[in-house]
C-alpha cells in the first residue's frame, strides 16, 4: 500500500507523514492505558478494516512509535504497546487534540455513536477533580462486556488507571462504556442507572459509587444536568 506524503522540508509536514494518516492517532489512543491485542484494537475501532489496521501498525512500528511483544504464559498472546519514544512524542499531541475536541463533543452522545473504553478511561483522567478528592480513598474496578479496567484514588491523587483487575477493590461495577461515560461526565446518575438495570454493583455499595463519580465534575466541560439532560454550554474561562 503506497503512502502519501507532503514532500516538504518542514518538521510539521514530516510529522504528519508519520502520524497524519486516518486512524493512526486513534490506534495510539488505544495504547495509552496499556498493551492491547490485535483483536482488542479491531473491536475498539469499528470501521477500521483488518488490512488497514495491519498497515497502520506496521507503519507505527517502523517509525519506532510502538512495539510488539509476546505476553508470558498463560496468556502467551502478542500485544502492541507504545514505545518510550511513542509515549514521549504522541501523548502531548493526543492531550492537546483532546482539549480541542472536548469543546465540540455532544453529551449525551447521539444514538448509535460508539463509546470506546479508552475514551471512558480518558474521561476519568481528564475530568478528575483532585481538590475534591482530598481524604478520599477508593479502588474501583470496571467491567464491560469485553474489558476490565481499574482506577485508584488515594487522598486526592489518581494513582492507577489502566487495564486489568485489582487484588482488593473497594468497588466493582458492571456496565457498558456508554453508562460509565455518562456517570463520569454527569448526564447519568448511579441511582437511575441501577434502577434501569444498566449498572450493577457486584462489590461495594451505591453510596461509594456516588461519592466516586462526584469527583469528576468540571466547570470547563459541557456538563449535562442530571435528570434534565440539558446541555450547559462550556464557559470561556
Amino acid at each position: 500500500m503506497s503512502r502519501r506524503n507532503y514532500e516538504q522540508v518542514c518538521a510539521l509536514a514530516c510529522a504528519l507523514d508519520v502520524v497524519g494518516e486516518r486512524w493512526t492517532l486513534m490506534i495510539a489512543r488505544e495504547l495509552i492505558f496499556g498493551p492491547r491485542r490485535y483483536s482488542d484494537l479491531l473491536r475498539q475501532l469499528p470501521g477500521l478494516g483488518t488490512n488497514l489496521l495491519a498497515q497502520r501498525l506496521k507503519d507505527l512500528e517502523q517509525a519506532e512509535l510502538i512495539a510488539q511483544r509476546r505476553l508470558p504464559p498463560p496468556a502467551a498472546s502478542a500485544v502492541y504497546e507504545l514505545s518510550a519514544k511513542g509515549r514521549e512524542s504522541l501523548l502531548p499531541i493526543i492531550r492537546a487534540m483532546t482539549d480541542l475536541g472536548v469543546t465540540y463533543l455532544q453529551y449525551p452522545p447521539p444514538s448509535g455513536h460508539f463509546v470506546p473504553v479508552s475514551s471512558t478511561m480518558g474521561a476519568l483522567s481528564k475530568f478528575f477533580q483532585r481538590e475534591q478528592a482530598t481524604g478520599f480513598f477508593c479502588r474501583v474496578e470496571f467491567h464491560t462486556d469485553s474489558d476490565v479496567f481499574q482506577c485508584v484514588i488515594a487522598n486526592g491523587v489518581m494513582t492507577e488507571l489502566g487495564f486489568g483487575s485489582l487484588a482488593q477493590p473497594d468497588l466493582v461495577l458492571e456496565g457498558s462504556t456508554d453508562i460509565f461515560m455518562g456517570l463520569v461526565v454527569g448526564y447519568e446518575s448511579v441511582a437511575a442507572a441501577m434502577a434501569n438495570g444498566q449498572l450493577n454493583i457486584t462489590h461495594g455499595d451505591a453510596a461509594t459509587a456516588e461519592a466516586f463519580f462526584a469527583l469528576f465534575r468540571s466547570p470547563h466541560h459541557p456538563m449535562v444536568q442530571l435528570n434534565e439532560r440539558t446541555i450547559i454550554p462550556p464557559t470561556n474561562s
